[in-house]
């Protein structure tokens, strides 16, 4: 279409559409209800968007009225009123987005905002951010539970207070003892400094508990926004439904006609009421049940499952893959590429000789320079079930993952803890001293309000288990990743063992081979030569950042 304007007509649409010539362009400076409402009239009108903007969404008579006026709001609104919420059309909630800061919110807060995976997220670091400081009122940064009063609160707050002090103390010691193996912080370059500080976070960063503050971005559509705020209205703790009815308010006074099934009743308490009853009253049931076959030997998988572990205790159970996942990805890799159908290919694939099935997987993979070099989506036609055995630090950055499916209970002190090895031996001491108070606390306060509430009181160190069902492309993503040399060395060792069973537990060689970007390396200077990158790209490249020996440095 090549819509034809007068000279007013483009001067109004100037001010809203990048470009008035090209058949691709961007809206620019419109209300988000505005431009929702613009792309659902847009599936049912021939016009051209932009014709459908002059023609509909601004003041009658009245060229020069923007979309953003208020009688282009109002017709937007009445739009969204008729299609979403008489009409039940919800895709056309999907068609604005939001930004949403969450700020102060606990750990689980954290998890419980990032369950339903269908949004943007950045979450504040615990590698770059000290949480040794205090706030305003001298207080650490962490979460006080609603659920605790009088003398119990003021316990809580005595146990926090004294793993916050321990962080803060080993933390210094940590870096104090890096910096002076390196010669002393005034004589480091930049990036060494960096590097060292990230390391010793790194290192204590399990001595942080749940109940830690953070702040949370998100970016997401009003349907996204609108499913959270249900998810935490029906939340078994308090924080997380305060938290659910300030967003709500948010997203009212933002985006008052997406979220407007949000106050009706009859829409928002049996959702609410439903998915409390689903998903947050399984717990004694579920007991009652294990119980009653406890001892019973065998189970739906007969044993089949491969179980790996590593030597800084976490561990990886494969607990299920299709044995001809490279045949299935062959059959999808001929669909795309002749147009047979789904029998047909799967027909060939199982027919074709090793040599082909290699030839075949070559030219699909193609070579690939970096990670973000995938294969295309034929790689989405298996999958794996992994069991993990993390601490919660490691667990906090692989569920972040969008692209899978992952299942987790309550946190709890009953699988032990995760010590860095690059602790020396009375760092160590200090930090199991720690953690073992603090179990102590946890066990006291489950007993007293509940596995729920006492999840706050436990550091990141303790180990939690939790299932990740994920396709082989998102494998390929998250084990490339996850494993690289600057990572975390807890959730690289997850990833590494994730590796190796689908390469030596599940056999499956191509799959695996295809992951060329797998680091299996000790890697202990790996972050540092990532930052020595980032100096060098602002330095320019005759000028290095001068470290050696880091290696040498970090492995003391």
């Amino acid at each position: 279409m090549t819509p034809e304007f007068t000279a007013e007509e483009r001067s109004v649409l100037a001010r809203h559409f990048s470009n008035l010539d090209s058949a691709v362009y961007t809206l620019t400076d419109l209300p988000d209800v505005t431009k929702a409402a613009l792309f659902a009239r847009y599936s049912r009108s021939p016009k051209s968007l932009r014709r459908l903007f002059l023609d509909e969404f601004i003041a009658s008579g009245d060229a020069g009225a923007a979309g953003g006026s208020e009688e282009g709001i109002a017709r937007s609104e009445a739009l969204f009123s008729r299609v979403l919420a008489d009409y039940g059309d919800d895709s056309v909630a999907q068609l604005a987005g939001v930004h949403v800061a969450l700020e102060g919110i606990s750990n689980l807060a954290t998890k419980a905002v990032e369950r339903p995976r269908l949004a943007a997220y950045l979450e504040q670091s615990t590698r770059y951010i000290p949480y040794d400081y205090r706030d305003a009122l001298g207080r650490y940064r962490y979460v006080r539970p609603p659920e605790l009063e009088g003398s119990a609160l003021a316990r809580f707050e005595e146990e926090m207070d004294s793993l916050f002090d321990a962080y803060s103390t080993l933390t210094a010691r940590v870096s104090d003892r890096l910096f002076a193996a390196s010669g002393g912080v005034e004589s480091l370059p930049s990036a060494m400094r960096a590097t060292l500080r990230a390391f010793a976070l790194d290192a204590t960063r399990g001595m942080l508990p749940a109940a830690t503050a953070s702040n949370v971005g998100i970016f997401a559509s009003a349907q996204s926004l609108e499913q959270l705020v249900l998810h935490l209205a029906a939340h078994p703790l308090r924080e997380m439904r305060v938290l659910g009815d300030r967003l709500q308010r948010e997203l009212e006074l933002a985006i008052p006609s997406m979220v407007s099934r949000l106050s009706r009743p009859e829409r928002r308490e049996p959702w609410v009421e439903y998915l409390r009853a689903t998903r947050h009253s399984l717990a004694p049931q579920a007991r009652r049940i294990a119980a009653a076959h406890a001892g019973i030997d065998g189970g739906i998988y007969g044993g089949s499952s491969v179980q790996l572990a590593g030597a800084l205790g976490s561990s990886v159970g494969l607990v299920d893959w299709d044995t001809d996942a490279e045949r299935r990805i062959a059959a999808a890799i001929l669909v795309e590429a002749l147009g047979l159908d789904a029998v047909e290919a799967r027909e060939l694939a199982t027919s074709l000789e090793e040599s082909e099935l290699d030839e075949l997987w070559t030219e699909y993979c193609g070579k690939r320079d970096n990670r973000r070099h995938r294969p295309g989506r034929a790689f989405e036609r298996t999958r794996y079930h992994f069991s993990v055995v993390a601490d919660y630090g490691a667990f906090r950055d692989l569920q972040r993952h969008r692209m899978l499916s992952i299942s987790w209970g309550n946190l709890g002190c009953e699988m032990g803890y995760f010590a860095s090895p690059k602790l020396n031996e009375d760092e160590t001491s200090a930090y199991a001293s720690s953690l073992e108070r603090a179990a102590d606390y946890h066990r006291r306060l489950a007993e007293s309000h509940g596995d729920a509430v006492a999840s706050y009181a436990v550091p990141m160190a303790f180990r939690i288990r939790f299932d990740m069902e994920l396709n082989a492309r998102e494998a390929m993503h998250l084990i490339e990743l996850r494993s690289a040399p600057q990572g975390h060395e807890s959730y690289r060792e997850v990833a590494q063992l994730m590796y190796e069973a689908i390469a030596e537990g599940a056999r499956h060689r191509r799959i695996s081979g295809s992951m060329s970007h797998v680091d299996m390396s000790a890697a202990e200077s790996g972050r540092l030569a990532s930052i020595e990158r980032q100096e060098n790209k602002k330095s320019g490249p005759s000028e290095g950042s001068g470290l050696g020996g880091a290696s040498d440095v970090l492995g003391r």
